[in-house]
């Protein structure tokens, strides 16, 4: 727009009439007969036929108010190299250069707001945006030495940076104001060198103040699609390390979830830093069976879409965000969700039913244990497709790896210390009717951790004393980590400690930590049922220097008839479970 003079205050109208029209934003535009002729010297005419005077007979209003936002924007960058130290100032800064790019950005955007405009003008828009295009991208057949004479006011970039031979550079992608170029076999100080050489050279071709700025270097880089890369990025050859830097991929996203986020720049860094796929599939397995075992934090699968109630269709389901929103509503008249408002929601393990009716509220999951994450769906519908947009490009089978690893769905969690036996028989059986042919089920002992049928394994019940010990070990480990999380929700609350701690933060990760450290001594009375239970034997069946006076054979019988007068106890549809 400065170096063509594109403004409202300097357009004489078009080349030729359009559809016998000579329009300009919403008006006629005509020109005095002989006009032309006379500034014909001193006229430019835009891609799209539109003409404009040059700056030597009157500089535009919009040239003059962008040199100025540019310059401003030069000083604040300057200013910012100066002030390194200070974190503080330099984001202040940052966010002042950001403001002032914006500013300029917009002025564009202006010119072609047909809807909400004050000054709309289509015509000034189409010149801007063809100009820009035609600078980049307009194929040429001459070299590079006939450059210098060429008389066209506007040089193509990208046909230079190809038929050169000396820089051996392809351009591989080029969006409205930016190229990519590639240089294969370089080094990275030969990048830069070669970068600042190509950006002296196109600058010098064409009329200022258009500048082709080099900006940065990448050393491992994917380009997926239009507006969307990643790659490690160096800004001067002394950068030892580089910053990772992504546009456009869900790294950067808000519609995904934390997990998703952080696995795509976990694997993508690995890429980078080592080229070995393996070390990519490893770190993947290790994440997914973390997943599955239930030990991954539910902020990071918390999903927050926007949600705009009143314009689903009544013809299928609402998105997921959207029924929550309606259920909160329903509850409540009230908490009425506003149109675009993002709301936050999980989706759990329950059976075959719709995606719709497994989203709920991140609160609904928190206060009721028996309610986990759907794993499968999860890794399966929001991990790996990410990954797969990604590792296809170098041949990578990203789901293949998933489901090639082995998977075992754990039942209990030996440090959960919140089911009694009964409740965790009760859970592996319903965990055995969900997805059975895709995992293999494991219930460990609560002290030793082998595998086994029932809370305690057959040598662990054989040693009493030794098994209480462990058992009283890890409540008490339990209830040391509930009175720590519970001091710093507390703390931060200002909630006094004898108080119940009503805080509900999504944000914060003191919140889940304090939730999952309260379900874990939910079961804090059946464990020392249990202890209570081995300790009777201590007591009935042990001397005084701790030694039994049966046989094992003896003591298993008086424990299976234990068990059988408690099954005798029950109700009538948990004895027919049993």
């Amino acid at each position: 727009m400065i170096a063509y003079n594109y403004c409202y205050s300097t357009c004489l109208g078009r080349v030729v009439d359009f559809k016998g029209q000579n329009k300009f934003g919403v008006t006629e535009l005509r020109q005095p007969a002989g006009l032309l002729n006379t500034l014909k010297e001193h006229i430019n005419v835009s891609p799209n036929g539109m003409i404009f005077v040059n700056q030597d007979v009157r500089k535009g209003l919009l040239a003059r108010m962008l040199t100025e936002l540019l310059n401003t924007r030069v000083m604040v960058k300057q200013a910012m190299k100066g002030v390194r130290d200070d974190k503080a100032l330099q984001r202040v800064l940052d966010a002042r250069q950001l403001s002032l790019k914006f500013i300029a950005n917009v002025t564009y955007g202006y010119t072609s707001a047909t809807y909400s405009g004050r000054m709309p003008a289509v015509e000034i828009a189409d010149a801007i945006v063809q100009s820009g295009r035609e600078t980049l991208e307009k194929a040429s057949r001459i070299q590079l030495r006939a450059y210098t004479t060429f008389s066209h006011p506007r040089y193509q970039a990208i046909r230079v940076i190809d038929s050169t031979q000396r820089w051996g550079a392809k351009v591989v992608y080029g969006d409205t104001d930016s190229l990519f170029i590639y240089l294969s076999g370089k080094t990275k100080d030969q990048a830069f060198r070669i970068g600042h050489d190509i950006a002296d050279t196109i600058t010098a071709l064409n009329p200022a103040p258009i500048k082709l700025k080099f900006e940065k270097v990448y050393l491992g880089c994917v380009l997926m699609a239009k507006k969307r890369y990643v790659g490690f990025k160096y800004e001067n050859p002394d950068d030892q390390d580089p910053v990772f830097d992504a546009k456009g991929i869900e790294t950067v996203r808000r519609d995904g979830i934390p997990a998703q986020q952080k696995m795509v720049e976990t694997c993508l860094k690995i890429l980078f830093r080592t080229q070995d796929l393996s070390q990519v599939k490893d770190y993947c397995c290790t994440t997914w069976a973390q997943i599955l075992e239930n030990k991954a934090s539910i902020q990071d699968f918390i999903f927050s879409k926007e949600v705009r109630l009143g314009t689903y269709s009544d013809r299928g389901p609402p998105p997921p965000g959207a029924a929550v929103a309606a259920r909160r509503l329903a509850e409540d008249p009230n908490d009425e969700a506003q149109y675009g408002d993002r709301i936050p929601y999980v989706i759990i393990r329950e059976g075959p039913t719709r995606l719709v009716d497994r989203a709920v509220a991140p609160e609904g999951i928190l206060n009721d244990s028996h309610k986990h994450l759907d794993a499968v769906y999860y890794i399966t519908r929001v991990l790996i497709p990410p990954l797969e947009r990604i590792f296809n490009l170098v041949g990578a089978d990203v789901r293949s790896w998933y489901e090639e690893m082995p998977k075992a769905l754990r039942v209990d969690d030996k440090d959960a210390l919140m089911f009694s036996p009964r409740k965790a028989q009760r859970q592996a059986a319903l965990a055995s009717r969900f997805q059975i042919d895709e995992h293999f089920l494991s219930s460990h002992c609560l002290t030793c951790g082998v595998l086994t049928d029932d809370y305690v394994c057959d040598d662990c019940r054989f040693q009493p004393q030794e098994t209480i010990s462990r058992i009283l070990a890890l409540m008490r480990r339990t209830e040391k980590q509930l009175t720590d999380v519970q001091l710093v929700c507390a703390t931060c609350s200002g909630t006094p400690t004898t108080e119940p701690i009503h805080c509900e933060s999504l944000d914060c990760p003191w919140l889940f930590e304090r939730k999952k450290v309260e379900h874990r001594t939910e079961g804090l009375e059946t464990i020392q049922d249990i202890v209570d239970d081995l300790q009777y034997y201590v007591d009935e069946f042990a001397d005084s220097e701790g030694n039994f006076e049966i046989v094992e054979d003896d003591l298993q019988e008086e424990v299976e008839e234990e068990v059988l007068l408690e099954y005798e106890d029950s109700e009538d549809d948990e004895l027919e479970y049993l």
